[in-house]
């Protein structure tokens, strides 16, 4: 693979040191490859300047906003440096980490699984909205 095709693949990574878009590289690379952990992480990555946008008239807890936003700011400049270089390694070993199907059958099983994401993201939601809370009192 060629240094074009390399910066072709993880042009995605510019997102991450930009102010208020910082997750959305995760959840571009996230839906390209069908990865839930990442498109969670770029919502995590993502929701501090939200609610500092919604918060922005109240002095006290904007300064906390601000501080979890640039800490995850630079947390996602790291990782995002990271998960690129890892999956350069798989583009460039595609048939070293090919994925073969397999039928699994598990009738024991219940099909209603507990919807783990969902709740990741309504928990993380609820904390902000705590810090919110507190930052009145």
């Amino acid at each position: 693979m060629n240094a074009l095709d390399k910066i072709k693949r993880s042009w995605w990574v510019i997102f991450s040191p930009i102010i208020l878009l910082n997750g959305l590289g995760f959840i571009f690379i996230g839906t390209i490859h069908d990865n839930k952990n990442w498109i969670l992480e770029g919502v995590i990555y993502e929701i501090p300047w939200v609610f500092g946008i919604i918060f922005s008239d109240f002095d006290g807890i904007i300064d906390v906003y601000v501080a979890i936003s640039m800490i995850l700011l630079l947390v996602s400049i790291v990782r995002s440096v990271w998960v690129a270089i890892k999956l350069l390694d798989v583009y460039e070993n595609e048939e070293r980490y090919a994925i073969q199907s397999t039928a699994l059958n598990n009738s024991n099983q219940d099909s209603s699984e507990f919807p783990t994401t969902v709740a990741c993201v309504s928990c993380l939601v609820l904390i902000f909205i705590a810090y919110a809370i507190l930052a009145f009192i």
